[in-house]
């Protein structure tokens, strides 16, 4: 941790006010974590924090109770939900419904907030509010057990904030020292690909085959001890396309402009959360690429996108096509789908759209060829 919590404290407020720096840059200058920069903040009272810094920050530690405060969240009414990668961040705003458990996984499906919440990898939280000129902004934090942020949630203005003060009271944890250890980040990934014969490359191609669901492919991966990279590059182009980097806003480009309903997922180890439904507004702004509608944010790094793929996974309900957005570790930076439910096709004008970015390739293909000749 670099400095005493006093110090984290100042130099949060100097970054936010001076430099204008979000949370997970000022971590990220600071040589700490998201987490480490949030706990710092437990134990200031609101008095103490409005007396010492008009950037008012506070925090207070949650108890690890998981499904219980995100049922608790439904009582804020609307919200914007905040999941995101290191590449890749996912806003959406909508109210908390529809919420259950299936095994160890969360669900919050309502018609706008949809997220897969895997609660195993969750290990603190902490309502946080910090000053923001004549305003408060307010939220509820989680962390898994690196530090990592997994999910945030925003009160908005009309959000129910008697709800808000009444979570600090039921689910406060009995600890408010500030200062929390957190383990290591691993850096070990594959980055070497599979054999074909390490395996039985025929029974993995086959299995590809025979997928009845698209959740049944994180199964496939699991078999066969695969990251997503590899049992693209393994696989074929008959199931999976290596597409250039602009084919992702070529895709988001015409979806808004020819009104294609899609699915856009971000997550990390400890939440995915999805948007269904038109975008509209899509801008290519210093290296990333931003999706910018009333109720709806997607920002993308440009520059650290590794990968992309056009991959097709058979169903019982005919083919699904999606594009895979990847990092150099072979994770997840984004996934887009047409809009559909389970029992129904993939819409056509969806996989047209799909199909049509593989013309980027040919294009830049034939360059290379008539460059070379």
């Amino acid at each position: 941790m670099c400095g005493t919590v006093n110090d984290i404290r100042k130099s949060f407020a100097s970054l936010r006010i001076d430099r204008k720096m979000r949370h997970r840059e000022i971590a990220h200058f600071l040589q700490i974590t998201e987490a480490e920069l949030v706990d710092a903040h437990v134990g200031v009272s609101k008095l103490d924090a409005m007396q010492s810094s008009p950037n008012l920050a506070r925090a207070v530690r949650l108890k690890k109770s998981w499904p219980e405060l995100i049922q608790f969240i439904e009582k804020f009414g609307e919200v914007m939900a905040l999941t995101r990668n290191e590449y890749g961040v996912h806003e959406k705003i909508g109210a908390y419904k529809n919420i259950s458990m299936q095994g160890d996984i969360g669900l919050v499906m309502s018609e706008s907030i949809d997220l897969r919440l895997f609660y195993r990898h969750w290990e603190l939280a902490y309502i946080f509010e910090e000053g923001k000129g004549d305003s408060l902004q307010r939220s509820v934090q989680f962390f898994d057990e690196c530090g990592q942020a997994v999910h945030k949630v925003f009160l908005l203005p009309d959000s129910c904030h008697e709800a808000f003060e009444q979570m600090i009271d039921l689910w406060a944890d009995s600890n408010q020292d500030a200062g929390v250890q957190v383990q290591e980040q691993s850096k070990q990934f594959v980055d070497e690909l599979k054999s074909p014969k390490a395996f039985d490359f025929d029974a993995f191609k086959n299995d590809w085959a025979n997928l009845i669901d698209t959740h049944d492919f994180f199964g496939l991966l699991k078999k066969y001890h695969l990251n997503r990279m590899q049992a693209f590059e393994l696989i074929g182009q008959h199931y999976a396309e290596p597409l250039p980097r602009d084919a992702v806003g070529q895709l988001l480009n015409s979806a808004a402009h020819l009104n294609v309903p899609i699915m856009i997922f971000v997550g990390n180890r400890g939440a995915i959360q999805i948007h269904t439904g038109q975008i509209r507004r899509v801008l290519d702004a210093k290296g990333w690429l931003n999706v910018l509608d009333q109720d709806f944010n997607l920002h993308l790094r440009l520059t650290d996108i590794h990968k992309v793929w056009l991959v097709r996974k058979p169903t019982k309900d005919g083919v699904v096509s999606s594009m895979e957005i990847l990092d150099e570790r072979g994770d997840v930076i984004a996934l887009i789908f047409g809009k559909r439910k389970p029992g129904q096709p993939e819409l056509e004008t969806w996989r047209d759209l799909l199909e049509s970015c593989k013309e980027i390739k040919d294009q830049e293909e034939a360059v290379i060829e008539e460059v070379g000749n």
